[in-house]
């Protein structure tokens, strides 16, 4: 039942992430989320290289790297639906311990490095607003 719901989160919260996202999906704010996407995959493609959680004998989680952008522009957007999307992820990292696919470690590190997204989104939200 578990891996059911783990294969079933990210394709659900891209759903939430399109229906609350529609109206703030300005050019700028869509050339932003490709950014993020990039910063994140190209940060794996770079931790693939150089191997840092390996040495910690963790593993970068693309599990969370997929759904914390989408997370992190929710925040941006609207902070209600996007904490609530922020405990979903959460939850989602519970179900990923418990499946071992990954360790909080691997978790709450990765959530670290996608952050700058959510600065990244909360800066193009906020110029957008003000125009």
């Amino acid at each position: 039942m578990l891996s059911i719901i783990a294969d079933l989160y990210s394709p659900l919260l891209a759903l939430c992430g399109v229906y609350y996202l529609r109206f703030a999906m300005t050019k700028s704010f869509t050339i932003a989320f490709a950014a993020g996407y990039l910063y994140a995959y190209g940060f794996a493609f770079i931790e693939q290289y150089f191997g840092w959680w390996q040495s910690m004998e963790a593993n970068f989680s693309s599990h969370t790297v997929a759904v914390a952008v989408i997370v992190f522009a929710l925040l941006s957007v609207n902070v209600k639906v996007g904490g609530y999307a922020f405990v979903s992820m959460l939850a989602y990292g519970f179900v990923m311990t418990q499946l071992d696919y990954h360790s909080w470690f691997d978790i709450l590190t990765t959530i670290i490095v996608c952050l700058p997204c959510w600065l990244l989104f909360f800066v193009v939200n906020r110029k957008t607003s003000s125009v």
